[in-house]
């Protein structure tokens, strides 16, 4: 996707909406300051490694490389909970998916549960793409199946009409309100009525036929 437009968004959040996303963000920075203790641990093994004249150099070149990558995935984690950056552009709901469950894999307040987006499909947005990965993570970890934060968490991404659905399927916990914040500040808001907990907002599609073209 190339289509992108200027960031005009000035989103206003409650202090209630920005209090949940506080929350996030200090949960996912201890696990992000647990990981770096075993990627330190990590490396200080490497270094004792090479002082073995019977090291294998391969092996520990293959340790120093997956250590490295996990240090570039933490990297990538503090950029997305950062400071916002950047305004709408045009993209599929499933590539935005990964940024969303590697930071969820970080929370630790998630450590027990397994949560899973499911994006496969879903048309693409035109939105900034820091709060639609904002609002995915928000849902994540927030929605609990009957209140259990040790189950298994699914949430679907899926057509509706001129509509982008996110739903936390089966959900009998909180429903995320900064998601919902989040979802009005891309044109569209929370799901109503029935129970529901997931937030919606408008396809690609649907914007270009709004602006006529």
């Amino acid at each position: 996707m190339h289509e992108h437009t200027q960031g005009t968004e000035d989103p206003q959040f409650s202090a209630q909406g920005l209090a949940e996303w506080s929350e996030h963000v200090e949960h996912v920075l201890r696990g992000i300051a647990h990981a770096l203790n075993n990627r330190a641990s990590a490396i200080s093994a490497v270094i004792e490694l090479t002082r073995d004249p019977e090291d294998d150099p391969e092996v520990t070149q293959s340790i120093l490389a997956t250590e490295l990558e996990r240090l570039t995935e933490l990297s990538s984690v503090v950029r997305c909970i950062g400071m916002p950056r950047g305004g709408s552009e045009a993209f599929a709901p499933n590539d935005a998916v990964p940024e969303a469950l590697t930071v969820l894999k970080l929370h630790a307040e998630q450590r027990e549960r397994v949560i899973m987006i499911d994006a496969q499909g879903a048309p693409p947005t035109r939105v900034p793409r820091w709060m639609f990965v904002r609002a995915l993570i928000a849902l994540g970890a927030t929605a609990a199946p009957d209140g259990d934060r040790a189950a298994t968490t699914r949430l679907t991404v899926v057509e509706d009409g001129e509509w982008l659905v996110a739903r936390a399927a089966g959900n009998g916990g909180a429903c995320s309100r900064y998601a919902g914040e989040l979802a009005r500040a891309m044109g569209g808001g929370p799901l109503e009525g029935g129970g529901q907990c997931g937030f919606r907002i408008p396809t690609l599609a649907s914007l270009r036929r709004r602006e006529g073209r």
